[in-house]
């Protein structure tokens, strides 16, 4: 078969190929039209994986940057922070919320029950360097901003209670200690 017997097979056939391509450009339009439109809202997160305990000033290595990383983004996606989310968008006060809350049984608190629902819309990710993307899609533009926003706002504020909890609980040991050495 040369080139002008190809050609020849194509001009014959070109009613099966139009009649594809046009049904194809329908469908599409079709399918861009029912669909509801989803917008998404990232955030990109720096996290500090310094070590403030640590005297040595040496940098970790790839490894152990691998694992704080995937450590950040298992706490980004963790059901504390959701349910933090939650509280602040102050979601549980909707009434399009409670209703379904309690169609689905209503055990449990309702800002965890919100935000397992929110998590299923996240999506965090990170490439080779030291950022977290974290992405939120949502049918409303301006709630897919918020929602994103919340939990970077979440995540910074549960990760500084990481940091900062073990060292008031020390405080309140060593506060004991002191006042029971006080009375003797």
């Amino acid at each position: 078969m040369n080139l002008h017997q190809f050609l020849l097979a194509l001009r014959g056939r070109f009613w099966v190929f139009a009649t594809l391509a046009a049904t194809t450009a329908v469908v599409a339009l079709l399918v861009t039209l029912i669909l509801p439109k989803q917008y998404e809202s990232t955030v990109s997160l720096l996290p500090d994986y310094r070590d403030e305990q640590s005297l040595s000033g040496t940098m970790p290595s790839g490894r152990d940057r691998t694992g704080f990383m995937q450590t950040q983004m298992d706490i980004i996606t963790s059901n504390r922070v959701a349910t933090q989310v939650a509280r602040d968008l102050k979601l549980a006060e909707s009434p399009q919320v409670k209703a379904p809350f309690a169609n689905a049984g209503g055990k449990g608190s309702i800002d965890e029950w919100i935000g397992e629902g929110l998590l299923l819309n996240l999506k965090v990710s990170s490439s080779q360097s030291s950022v977290i993307q974290l992405t939120y899609r949502a049918n409303d533009p301006e709630f897919a901003a918020k929602a994103a926003n919340a939990f970077a706002k979440a995540y910074m504020d549960t990760t500084l209670d990481l940091r900062v909890a073990p060292t008031k609980q020390a405080t309140g040991w060593f506060d004991e200690q002191l006042k029971t050495l006080r009375s003797d």
